[in-house]
């Protein structure tokens, strides 16, 4: 019974620490996508997009960790998640109960295989930032680099903290 409660306890502290990281995230790599791809207009005009995209991927890819799975503490550190992403951007709620929705369409009761994760996660912020009506493969280089960081650093996020 204590083991639980701690563990609950430390589900939350990590819960926390994961969004300061991926506060901190969301600087870092738009800098460094934008010193990366310095012809790539939608880093600079879309600035704030993209940091709540990255935001927003980098908690949902986290949130699909196997130790939340079933968790009792998984509606409290969903809420939290999509509190504080809310009160950074007023679509941050959105944003991530629409990046959920694409990982769970993604894996849909399917193997985990990186790749097509990290380009269902690229895919995800191309279209929540360009929009659905101009697909341009040759411009998804900036979206595929981020979204192979998000899904190397926080796929099972949670399993790593605890």
């Amino acid at each position: 019974m204590n083991q639980h409660k701690n563990e609950e306890s430390s589900l939350k502290q990590s819960s926390r620490r994961l969004y300061a990281e991926v506060f901190s995230l969301k600087d870092t790599l738009h800098n460094d996508l934008q010193e990366r791809f310095k012809d790539d207009v939608s880093l600079k005009d879309k600035a704030e997009q993209w940091k709540t995209g990255i935001m927003a991927a980098s908690i949902s890819t986290a949130l699909y960790s196997s130790k939340l799975a079933g968790s009792k503490e998984f509606p409290y550190i969903y809420s939290y998640l999509k509190i504080k992403l809310k009160a950074y951007h007023p679509e941050g709620e959105a944003a991530i109960e629409d990046c959920m929705g694409t990982i769970s369409g993604l894996l849909n009761g399917e193997a985990y295989h990186p790749e097509s994760f990290s380009e269902g996660i690229a895919l995800w912020l191309y279209f929540s930032i360009r929009g659905r009506g101009n697909f341009v493969e040759e411009e998804t280089v900036p979206y595929m680099l981020a979204g192979q960081y998000i899904n190397q650093y926080f796929y099972n996020w949670f399993n790593k903290q605890v």
